[in-house]
């Protein structure tokens, strides 16, 4: 299964922009990938664990492991070419 984890906080003001329009063109170009949203602020035992020191993040993984992790600096689009060389190699 392959799942996005978008790491995001309420103080974020590039996550505001950004976490709508991502998550809007995952679910209609990748309707299987599973998207969780962690809040940092909430989830700070999983956000060290993660490794996730600033903000955004955006981790893609595969069966649970990672694959491919984005963060501060990166597009929505560098997102869906990661997620649709993913499903190629999957199908």
């Amino acid at each position: 299964m392959t799942e996005l984890i978008f790491f995001t906080s309420k103080t974020c003001g590039v996550c505001k922009v950004l976490k709508p329009k991502l998550l809007d063109a995952v679910q209609a170009n990748f309707p299987k990938v599973g998207i969780r949203l962690v809040d940092v602020e909430e989830e700070e035992e999983f956000t060290g664990q993660s490794m996730v020191f600033t903000l955004p993040v955006v981790i893609i993984k595969v069966d649970g492991r990672e694959m491919y992790r984005f963060a501060r600096s990166f597009s929505v689009y560098e997102v869906l070419e990661k997620l649709k060389r993913l499903s190629a190699v999957s199908s």
